[in-house]
């Protein structure tokens, strides 16, 4: 049979463990290079099998017992106005590029719904980047909810544009007088307040941040939980990836913490925030000026942030000096309940720690 035939011959399923090798060859056929540390089975069970609010619901494509599509939940829980509920995080939509137009996206998207209401899940969230998922997905119900630009902080200006001048000594010449011309514009402000925050570098998740999470889980509306459990597992655990976390005490209380990675962004050698909550500004403020110095000693050019351009933290680092990108995400919700907050954007705090992108 041909791929060509438009004939229906595929089926959706729940997938498991069994599938992986499949999965892994429609990751090749779908993705190619994109985030090949994917293809690492260490990962994959990380991600699917070990989360900390229970293994993913995985669901494939089939057709002659060859896996042509692939979506998954990874389930979660979140603080809904101080209340906890169940949701999921959408990922890894993939159809073969041999079987694309047939229908198997959507057919994917309504068993995942399905599947997410019979566990009881309040909604779905995802990220989606590419233009055709974004429109599949509002095919079957979804709403966008709100955007998230990139914010950049220019660390090593002469780095950022050697990579289009490919000339280092011109590029530190120019890069020196935009630099002078950056500290007119956003010269950097003494934070008042700081005496007495500490901030350490934080070698596990202990008791201190589930007190911590206890008061910040109210700061803002609705945000994953983050509590030791969820964060031992997100940025301790993961097989392939390496972060530094940083926590801000005062008077032996912690205030806050940041979570930074080394990455390529913008195709840029950069650091970002993946992750970052403070009890208050002057805390918040401490933290990133301590993830510049950080990203600085590490080498980077920039040092970005993802998160909703409406929520209090992208004026605080705008203010700091980070400047807007070209970069966006998106996210979205399918909602299976009409939940008061759900699709108002002023009501999300998110930021890449919340996806599986970094």
């Amino acid at each position: 049979m041909s791929p060509s035939d438009k004939t229906r011959y595929w089926k959706v399923r729940d997938g498991d463990e069994k599938d992986v090798e499949e999965i892994f060859s429609l990751r090749r056929d779908a993705f190619g290079e994109v985030e090949k540390d994917k293809l690492d089975p260490r990962f994959w069970r990380w991600e699917f099998m070990e989360g900390p609010d229970g293994k993913a619901l995985i669901y494939v494509v089939e057709e002659e017992d060859k896996v042509i599509g692939h979506f998954a939940d990874l389930p979660r829980r979140f603080s809904l106005h101080g209340k906890e509920v169940r949701g999921t995080l959408s990922v890894d939509l993939m159809v073969h590029s041999d079987y694309r137009r047939r229908g198997i996206f959507e057919a994917m998207g309504r068993y995942a719904i399905q599947r997410v209401r019979n566990e009881n899940g309040l909604f779905m969230m995802s990220f989606p980047i590419r233009r055709e998922t974004v429109q599949g997905f509002k095919k079957i119900g979804w709403e966008e909810v709100v955007e998230l630009p990139v914010l950049v902080y220019p660390i090593k200006l002469s780095g950022v544009v050697n990579r289009y001048l490919h000339f280092l000594p011109v590029s530190f010449l120019v890069g020196e007088v935009v630099r002078c011309f950056y500290f007119l514009l956003y010269g950097r402000k003494k934070i008042k307040g700081v005496e007495g925050i500490e901030i350490e570098e934080a070698g596990l998740f202990d008791q201190q941040f589930d007190a911590f999470w206890q008061k910040a889980s109210s700061l803002h509306p609705f945000m994953g939980v983050r509590n030791r459990n969820y964060l031992t597992w997100r940025y301790l655990r993961h097989p392939t990836r390496n972060y530094t976390i940083l926590r801000a005490k005062k008077s032996g209380e912690m205030k806050g913490y940041i979570v930074l990675r080394k990455v390529k962004l913008l195709n840029f050698n950069s650091a970002v925030i993946v992750d970052l909550l403070a009890l208050d500004e002057v805390t918040l403020t401490a933290l990133v000026e301590k993830g510049i110095q950080h990203s600085r000693q590490e080498g980077a050019d920039l040092l970005g942030f993802m998160v909703p351009k409406i929520h209090l933290y992208y004026k605080i680092l705008r203010d700091m000096g980070f400047l807007p990108s070209f970069k966006k995400f998106l996210l979205m919700i399918y909602s299976n309940e009409k939940e008061k907050g759900l699709f108002d954007l002023r009501e999300w705090y998110v930021n890449w720690g919340d996806t599986d992108v970094i």
